[in-house]
């Protein structure tokens, strides 16, 4: 959706927000009128209305919403992106699913013992010939 004007970045808000004209207004205390007259390029946005969505949506970007600069949502200092989340968590999950090969390989009787388990607060060591006695597990 092309975003050059102000009304235009606030429909696009709108929506990103999965809201309504109606809806939005209400949470910023503007009329949907308002709201719709600005989006339709009639009418300006006041600055108590720019105020009211910045401070009732702070992770809104003002500089977006002015000005169309940079993104709409912006993040904050202290918060990891969510490319950087995403990593983190697939990452763990890589390895976790190689401890689990690992293991099942193992107990084929097919590789070396197990390594450490990642975050696991027992270490339990399985053999190729593994039967209930031959089980022993250590404190980590």
């Amino acid at each position: 959706m092309k975003t050059d004007t102000i009304g235009e970045r606030l429909e696009l808000l709108i929506f990103s927000l999965k809201m309504n004209k109606k809806s939005f207004g209400e949470s910023i205390g503007v009329s949907h009128t308002t709201i719709g007259n600005t989006i339709a390029g009639i009418s300006e946005p006041r600055l108590s209305m720019l105020n009211a969505i910045l401070k009732r949506y702070p992770n809104v970007s003002s500089d977006w919403l002015i000005s169309g600069e940079g993104e709409m949502f912006a993040m904050s200092k202290n918060e990891p992106g969510l490319w950087q989340t995403l990593k983190e968590n697939y990452e763990k999950r890589i390895e976790e699913l190689q401890y689990t090969i690992a293991l099942q390989k193992q107990l084929l009787g097919k590789h070396k013992p197990v390594p450490n388990r990642p975050s696991a607060g027992n270490i339990i060591y399985f053999f190729p010939d593994l039967t209930d006695e031959k089980i022993m597990a250590a404190e980590a």
